[in-house]
């Protein structure tokens, strides 16, 4: 249980960080008054960014990603495979959901703005995830691997 709290900040935290990557590199192309990002808002724009994307967003963790987690969770090289593939896949998808509805279409006409910026940006937090995902999993089964050797029951490896 633990785990999947932390991993629910640990996934609040990567949307963070995808929006502001984005932001970062597609915002600040946008010289409109009636955009309201970091440029134009500054330090309320952190408060913007939680309050309406990370944690309505972070719903998708507790109905999408954590019973993928679940259901990926055994600690070999091919599910590690698998997990990493997901995860990214995921992240990309939900850039490209999420770029049309951060930014105006007009917007992204008249600026310019690339959905790839996006679609990276959110895979890569995607492959974060499923890395801090599996170094859990793999703390966990050492964890449970010295415990039993400490407690005098072995098993096999």
């Amino acid at each position: 249980m633990l785990r999947f709290v932390t991993m629910w900040i640990v996934f609040v935290i990567l949307i963070f960080i995808g929006v502001l990557g984005l932001e970062l590199v597609e915002g600040m192309k946008i010289g409109a008054s009636e955009y309201y990002g970091l440029r134009n808002v500054r330090e309320v724009y952190f408060l913007i960014i939680f309050t309406e994307y990370c944690f309505p967003y972070s719903l998708i963790y507790l109905f999408i990603v954590s019973p993928l987690s679940i259901i990926l969770r055994k600690n070999t090289s091919v599910m590690l495979a698998i997990r990493i593939t997901v995860f990214t896949i995921l992240g990309a998808i939900g850039g490209k959901l999420f770029f049309p509805s951060y930014f105006l279409e007009h917007i992204i006409e008249w600026f310019d703005l690339n959905e790839l910026t996006a679609i990276v940006s959110f895979g890569a937090c995607g492959l974060a995830y499923s890395l801090i995902d599996t170094y859990f999993i793999k703390k966990t089964v050492w964890a449970g691997r010295f415990n039993s050797t400490c407690s005098g029951k072995s098993k096999s490896l």
